[in-house]
């Protein structure tokens, strides 16, 4: 067999191999060896050729980088000489290609093939006439177009001779216009300059940089604001001058209400009654007095009795008989002398003479001078940012917060009566600060923001005047329903010892609380808004000591009810308001506070809001105030409520308080979902199977109100319309027309993002807050918790007060079982202390934001020790964004700013209609069609922990393997090929059946109709009284 060549690019083959015990043949047979073929000889050659090239190319190509330049260059021009190559090669061919015909092989050893023998034709004869003829035609050609250019050129010059004067012209133009755009870009310039400026004044004014601003104050600006700045610092003294009055009058009757009891003490110890009390009363045995604690001190060695040291009211007298040396301690400074009232009116008289001898600016006047103007700006000038602290008062300057707060006591510790438990810092600061009011006699506003106690803030302030300063009761607290039993757990928790009364419940319930309201044997009364004015009978006969209104901000409507009720009937001198939602800058709202606060400082709005609307009426410049002017008169306004708000916010407070962090997630929407949104958001209608026609399994077609609402039923779950789930329970084979099991979150993109996060939540102990606005989507969400074997408690609108207290304390309690607690935003979002979960789901956003942010915060406040997460879910492409970014918008980022724009009163209704059509309209694919997360940025969100994300993830690893081994495995999402005939409509269909469900309407049975019934007598009055005349 004749030997194989071999290519150069294939491996050797391997010598076959022969064993060692067989003996090879001797025998062969001789073969005449085959000859050389001399084309493999070439190809062979070839081959060796491109290898050795190639290889060589490699080598060039891996060159080591330490090689020397020159060695270099000689190697890339070598390299790519080498891949030349293929370019030579088709290059050679190109030219062998297109070489001359007689450079051929044929042409070159054959000269004869040039030659033919030729003869003259009839033929020839006639080429050569018309080879002449073409060439005679040729030279006509070219002498017309000789005369056609020579034309062209005298065209060209008239064109040329137009076009430089048109040239010339435009020259002049362009100039004249790059003269107008210069002077144009440097009034462009100079109004960015002053745009700069003002922005920059701006930015100085909201950080409360006065100096900073000020230097930035131009001169054109001067003059207004230093009128601007010396009003509103003649109205802040008119207010000083009548603060000064409200205390002057307090004090004065505090003073005569002390001298009659006086009286009265010694008259009692004339005639041998009973011992006083410590309030200068007679003690009765029977009353809630006798069994407090009277403090007392050693006359020697001064020592102090108090709290349950002490001894009690009733037991006074035979207790000082058997602890001789001990005295009643005496009161204190603030209560028992009025020398600090008398220091203060001298300095209030200087003050006022101060006033008097000041000069209203006006700022169109010439004789201001720049110094005067700069001189007022500087006497307006005042850092009122640290007035909460007493070292204001230290300066020796008399200021608008240190003549409220002229009386000033140190507290250093909570009562004694305030027990299983110590108050935080700022909690004594807050507290330091109610008592400051107190002894000022002075109410006002504790604003800090929610989760930071103001209800043990206030049970503290209780304590201490029962302790310190003998004040106990009563105090009338008025709160929400919803947060009456969170009121009694923690009276119940911090102060046992004072006696409380929870005013609720049915007429009887309440009627059976009048005597031991008529004996006094209380200390607080608890009660809610609406008892306060459906009982006023009973309870304003009681002569209040203290009114607390929790949620204050519901007073600022002067005209409610409640704050008319609570103005006219009730009486109480002392007030405070308890709220965590900022005050808003609208003039009447603060106006109300305050009027309802201190009614005999703040009296008539319309000078409240004249000082504020119209500061340049009077003096013929324009009235209205641009924004620099406004926020610069909201600060000052905001000086005015200094003495009565207190206002921390938790990030300045409470730096031990965990980290809360919020995610917007996006869920898609079933195909279920999707028809039904697209059919309500184009047409207004939702598909039915058309049983309520009588044409089950034909469909129908159902009109329904309030677009908007039900576009977000839709988004919540489709099942929340109950033909929608009745239809799709005959359809699955579901009995009753209720479904239950996986079909519940299949049918809803959100409550399949839920089926994915709460089983990873519970698996590592976090236990959720789950928000919605909706009850009978709380009613869907308890079938899916069941199917899940989810424990969970439920608290809406109609669960009953005392309820809600249990509900409390099977959540709170260690070791509860319960791993959700499923509540209504409005209902459960106020006054409830749930810092056992630290995981907030919101299911559906709120229009008004601040129902989100109070949901929020019951869990992130005080006691909360985990990290919480804030879960918001949103429909893609769908009204709730919309709604997201409308709750986003009110929450405005500086909340010193009026509120303008869409979504304040200022805005028509034609506006805020063109919004919600908006809304309504079908718009396209949102560019970012794909927004919702995959499981792996799901877990980010949701984990604290890098064990807790890998622990995620297997789980729907898991999760995963456990679907690919069900044979009967459906999507997680309901899918278009599911879904039954009826509701699978093309556009013609749809507008088929809405035009039969109008024309039904207007020429079907219709709505029933009902008689025009005239309930007046047609007789006249003669006619009347002559019938009355003829009945016996």
């Amino acid at each position: 067999m004749p030997p194989q060549t071999q290519s150069p690019g294939q491996p050797a083959q391997p010598a076959p191999m022969v064993p060692l015990h067989q003996k090879q043949s001797r025998i062969t047979p001789i073969q005449k060896p085959r000859g050389l073929d001399p084309v493999e000889i070439l190809q062979e050659r070839e081959y060796r050729l491109q290898a050795r090239i190639a290889h060589r190319i490699q080598e060039l190509e891996n060159l080591p980088g330490s090689l020397p330049p020159d060695l270099r260059t000689k190697a890339t021009v070598e390299l790519k000489a080498l891949r030349l190559l293929n370019f030579q090669r088709q290059l050679r061919q190109e030219v062998v290609a297109c070489m001359r015909r007689d450079t051929t092989l044929e042409t070159a050893l054959n000269s004869k093939a040039y030659k033919r023998s030729k003869r003259q034709t009839l033929r020839e004869a006639r080429m050569t006439e018309k080879l002449e003829k073409q060439q005679k035609i040729e030279q006509e050609r070219k002498r017309r177009q000789k005369h056609q250019e020579y034309l062209n050129s005298i065209l060209q010059h008239a064109k040329d001779f137009k076009e430089y004067h048109r040239s010339v012209a435009g020259k002049i133009q362009k100039l004249s216009k790059a003269v107008a755009t210069w002077h144009a870009n440097t009034e462009r310039e100079q109004k960015k300059e002053t745009e700069r400026i003002e922005k920059e004044r701006m930015r100085r004014l909201m950080a409360e940089d006065e100096e900073g601003y000020r230097k930035l104050i131009d001169q054109k600006k001067d003059r207004r604001l230093a009128y601007l700045l010396q009003q509103t610092d003649e109205y802040v003294a008119n207010l000083t001058n009548l603060v000064w009055e409200h205390k002057q009058a307090q004090a004065a009757k505090e003073k005569k209400k002390r001298r009659r009891k006086k009286k009265k003490a010694e008259e009692n110890a004339e005639g041998g009654e009973s011992a006083l009390g410590p309030d200068g009363e007679p003690i009765d045995e029977s009353s809630q007095m006798s069994d407090l604690p009277v403090k007392v001190t050693h006359t020697e060695t001064g020592k102090v009795l108090f709290g349950p040291e002490a001894p009690k009211a009733s037991q006074l007298d035979a207790w000082l008989e058997m602890n001789p040396g001990y005295e009643v301690a005496p009161r204190s400074d603030s209560e028992e002398s009025d020398s600090d009232y008398e220091e203060e009116d001298e300095e209030e008289e200087s003050s006022r003479q101060e006033t008097e001898e000041k000069i209203l600016l006006d700022p169109n006047s010439e004789e201001v001078s720049e110094k005067d103007a700069k001189q007022i700006i500087e006497t307006a000038k005042q850092d009122v940012d640290d007035e909460y602290s007493m070292q204001y008062s230290a300066r020796g300057s008399q200021s608008y917060y240190t003549v409220a707060h002229a009386i000033s006591e140190r507290v250093e510790k909570q009562s004694a009566l305030l027990i299983n438990g110590t108050l935080k810092h700022y909690q004594l600061q807050g507290l330091e600060w109610m008592v400051s009011l107190y002894n000022n006699n002075l109410n006002g506003i504790l604003a800090d923001e929610m989760g930071l106690g103001k209800t043990i803030q206030t049970i503290a302030l209780i304590t201490y005047l029962m302790e310190h300063k003998r004040l106990n009761g009563p105090y009338l607290i008025i709160v929400p329903l919803s947060t009456l039993s969170n009121w009694t757990y923690e009276f119940d928790k911090w102060a046992p010892s004072v006696v409380k009364i929870s005013y609720k419940g049915t007429p009887a319930m309440r009627r059976s609380l009048v005597p031991q309201l008529r004996s006094g044997k209380f200390n607080v009364l608890l009660t809610t808004y609406e008892y306060i004015i459906k009982d006023k009978h009973i309870l304003a006969k009681i002569r209040w000591k203290y009114m607390i209104v929790d949620e204050g901000h519901r007073m600022k409507n002067h005209h409610c009810k409640l704050t008319q009720v609570l103005n006219t009937h009730y009486v109480a001198p002392r007030r405070i308001l308890l709220t965590g939602t900022p005050l808003q800058n609208k003039l009447p709202e603060l106006w109300a506070l305050l009027n309802f606060l201190l009614p005999t400082i703040f009296k008539s709005c319309s000078t409240f809001e004249q000082w504020f609307n119209a500061p340049f009426a009077m003096t013929g410049e324009r009235v209205d105030l641009n924004e620099e002017e406004t926020i610069l008169i909201i600060r000052r306004l905001h000086k005015v409520l200094r003495p009565f708000l207190l206002r921390r916010l938790k990030k300045e407070v409470e730096s031990q308080l965990p980290e809360k962090v919020e995610y917007v997630i996006k869920c898609d929407m079933s195909a279920l979902q999707k028809i039904l949104y697209r059919h309500m958001q184009a047409k207004g209608i939702l598909l039915t199977d058309g049983s309520e026609k009588d044409k089950k399994g034909k469909g129908g077609a159902k009109t329904l109100m309030n677009t908007i609402m039900q576009l977000r039923k839709i988004c919540n779950h489709p099942y929340m319309f109950q033909h929608i789930e009745e239809s799709f329970a005959e359809h699955l084979g579901y009995s009753n027309g209720v479904i239950n099991g996986a079909e519940l979150y299949r049918a809803s993109g959100k409550f399949e993002l839920l089926d994915r996060i709460l089983p990873k939540l519970r698996a590592t102990n976090h236990r959720v807050l789950l928000f919605c606005q909706m009850t009978s989507l709380m009613t869907i969400m308890e079938d899916y918790f069941a199917f899940r074997n989810f424990l969970y408690l439920r608290l809406d609108g109609t669960t009953k007060s005392e309820d809600r207290a249990a509900l409390l304390k099977k959540f709170n309690e260690p070791g509860s079982q319960y791993f959700i607690f499923l509540l209504s935003t409005r209902a459960g979002g106020l006054g409830l202390n749930l810092q056992a979960a630290d995981t907030v789901v919101i299911f559906d956003s709120d229009w008004n934001p601040h129902q989100d942010l109070q949901a929020q915060d019951r869990a992130h406040r005080i006691g909360q020790q985990n990290e919480v997460r804030v879960l918001r879910l949103c429909t893609v492409n769908s009204v709730e964004e919309k709604i997201l970014a409308a709750a986003k918008y009110k929450l405005n980022v500086d909340q010193k700013v009026i509120q303008a724009g869409m979504f304040d009163q200022k805005s028509s209704s034609h506006e805020r209609r063109a919004f919600l059509q908006a809304i309504l309209e079908h718009e396209e694919e949102n560019e970012e069609e794909d927004e919702v997360p995959d499981d792996e940025t799901l877990n980010q969100m949701i984990a604290r922990r890098e064990e807790e994300f890998d622990l995620f993830m297997r789980m729907d690893m898991d999760r995963r393997r456990e679907d690919a081994r069900n044979p009967k495995r459906k999507p997680r999402l309901m899918e278009e090929d599911e879904l039954p005939s009826w509701i699978i409509k093309d556009d013609a269909e749809v507008e088929r059946l809405t035009c039969e469900e109008e024309e039904e309407k207007i020429f079907g049975r219709g709505s029933r109709q009902r008689r025009d019934v005239d309930y007046s007598d047609a007789l006249t009055e003669k006619q009347w009284l002559r019938k009355e005349n003829k009945q016996p």
